[in-house]
């Protein structure tokens, strides 16, 4: 026995058909029926259809072949490849039932013929095609989720070995007919079996997944990155020369190094990974011989202690380069983005950020994490700082200007450098330091004579990155800081998330004692503007305003 159809408020219908008499008749037939609700509107001709269809939502169309500016299955063609989303039931003459029936086949629900059916009878046929419709566009969804299934790994959501084929094929086909550089990163995580031995493989887990985010932050959108084994990973890079593909090895591998995963109990585990790069050629067509290949470079990294990148014969080095690079200084410039109250989203300050021209290495996550593997990151950092500030000077005075310092360079600079570098402040207006709460390791209170220092010369100091990863009162009482910053991971998407949205609610509670001016960093959307708002976040910044220029 055929189970009664899903009932449904209301149907909106579309009766598509040139007899405005035989829509009168069709309209009160419905209405007889008092158990489905239709709420139809009306269209003489294809033309003025479309044109409704495009301005309103309908879940049913009613359709009529002969119309009089289109006749036949091109009537039914033209309105399933405008609306493919909505269901459609065919109006058919005594003797035009063999050319409805080729539109059945085409991909329309049922068909009715005129005067045949009314009353209850239309109201279940046209119930039944609105059910057959949803059933079918649910097969389609489920369809095309176990396709997307099937090209991915379950535990960390990367390509998995059937994906990265598909993507090497194409990659290899297109690299062919243009010519362009293809290159690929094997990438094998280090010691990864004693943390599975000493944690347990739950907490392997979560180091495999936290490793894929860090992979899926740093590739580019026409990149693609696969988890091919247990805890190795590689990343497709297209249109990459060989020397790009080593630089953009390096900051997987910094990002990785520089990552810590606290896991449960508070312990933390650090991870570093060994890295082997090489181009890609017809010879690697498969994934297999991709492995192959890879691993001699990857073996490489490993012998020469791990944490490494190489690459295949014939390419050295180029770390001193870089290194020499950021000594000489001349590398940095600086870039500033608004600060704006929400309020009125209108500018009362700026962050003036730092950036390189050296490739591979233009962000600071990337240039900082390189300087402080190589014993540079006190240099580099004042010298950023240095450029900034030369930067501030051209801005006008009434706008407070924010500046970034480690916690380590900013203990070792003395009373005499402040002088040097900060112009008084009746000058210049107001500035602002910032020291990033994730960097300040161990005990804050080194920090406080520094601080002291800057206030005495009128020098606000802002916590930045709060709320997010190493989160610490400690930081925020002993500090007593003028501005507290919000980490852009727990602003992004807050509007969408209410875990996010409690969890800020309560950072905002806790720190409303403290008498400081909070700051959201990472507004891109309307929506989380709006919910800052009503959060009572007063200053945000981020990409909503634009780029930092």
């Amino acid at each position: 026995m055929q189970e009664e159809p899903r009932q449904v408020s209301q149907v909106r219908l579309l009766l598509v058909d040139d007899d405005p008499d035989f829509a009168k008749i069709f309209q009160i037939s419905l209405m007889a029926d008092k158990r489905i609700s239709f709420a139809i509107e009306t269209a003489q001709t294809l033309e003025a259809a479309l044109k409704i269809l495009q301005e309103k939502t309908f879940q049913l169309i009613l359709l009529d072949l002969g119309l009089p500016d289109s006749q036949g299955l091109e009537t039914f063609e033209k309105i399933v490849m405008a609306h493919p989303e909505i269901a459609c039931v065919i109006l058919s003459g005594t003797d035009d039932e063999a050319l409805s029936l080729e539109a059945v086949k085409k991909g329309a629900q049922d068909y009715v013929v005129k005067g045949e059916a009314r009353g209850e009878m239309l109201a279940r046929i046209l119930s039944y095609a609105l059910e057959r419709h949803h059933q079918k566009q649910q097969m389609e969804e489920l369809n095309e989720r176990l396709e997307k299934l099937s090209f991915l790994d379950p535990l960390t959501q990367l390509l998995n070995r059937r994906g990265l084929q598909r993507m090497l094929s194409r990659e290899l086909e297109i690299s062919g007919r243009e010519g362009a550089n293809l290159s690929v990163i094997l990438l094998d995580l280090d010691n990864f079996k004693p943390i599975n031995d000493t944690f347990g493989h739950a907490v392997g887990d979560i180091v495999l997944q936290e490793i894929s985010k860090i992979l899926k932050a740093t590739i580019r959108t026409t990149d693609y990155v696969s988890r091919v084994g247990g805890d190795e990973f590689i990343i497709l890079l297209p249109n990459t020369r060989l020397a790009e593909g080593i630089h953009f090895s390096e900051r997987i591998r910094l990002a990785i190094s520089q990552t810590t995963v606290v896991v449960a109990g508070g312990q933390a585990v650090k991870a570093t990974a060994s890295l082997g790069v090489m181009n890609v050629n017809k010879r690697t067509a498969s994934v297999d011989s991709l492995l192959e290949e890879t691993h001699a470079a990857l073996a490489k990294s490993k012998q020469s202690g791990k944490n490494r990148v190489s690459a295949g014969e014939g390419w050295k080095p180029r770390s001193d380069s870089v290194v020499d690079t950021l000594r000489a200084g001349s590398c940095f410039r600086s870039v500033k983005q608004p600060i704006l109250d929400l309020l009125t989203e209108k500018t009362v300050g700026y962050e003036f950020l730092s950036r390189t021209n050296i490739g591979g290495f233009e962000m600071p996550a990337d240039f900082f994490n390189f300087s402080m593997e190589n014993n540079i990151l006190s240099m580099v950092d004042q010298r950023c700082l240095e450029i900034a500030l030369e930067a501030a000077r051209g801005v006008f005075p009434a706008s407070e200007k924010h500046v970034n310092l480690f916690p380590s360079t900013m203990a070792k600079l003395l009373p005499e450098q402040f002088s040097k570098l900060f112009p008084p402040v009746t000058l210049c207006g107001a500035y602002c330091v910032e020291v990033s709460e994730q960097q300040i390791l161990g005990d804050p209170s080194y920090l406080v004579p520094v601080v002291q220092e800057l206030r005495r010369r009128k020098i606000s100091v802002a916590i930045d990155d709060v709320g997010f990863g190493r989160s610490c009162l400690e930081s925020l009482i002993l500090l007593q800081p003028d501005v507290i910053k919000l980490d852009k991971r727990l602003v992004m998407n807050i509007s969408h998330d209410k875990n996010q949205k409690e969890m800020l609610r309560r950072l905002l509670a806790v720190v409303e004692s403290l008498h400081t001016k909070i700051i959201a960093e990472g507004i891109e959307s309307r929506e989380d503007l709006e919910t800052l708002k009503e959060l009572g976040v007063q200053y945000g910044q981020g990409f909503l305003w634009g780029q930092p220029a």
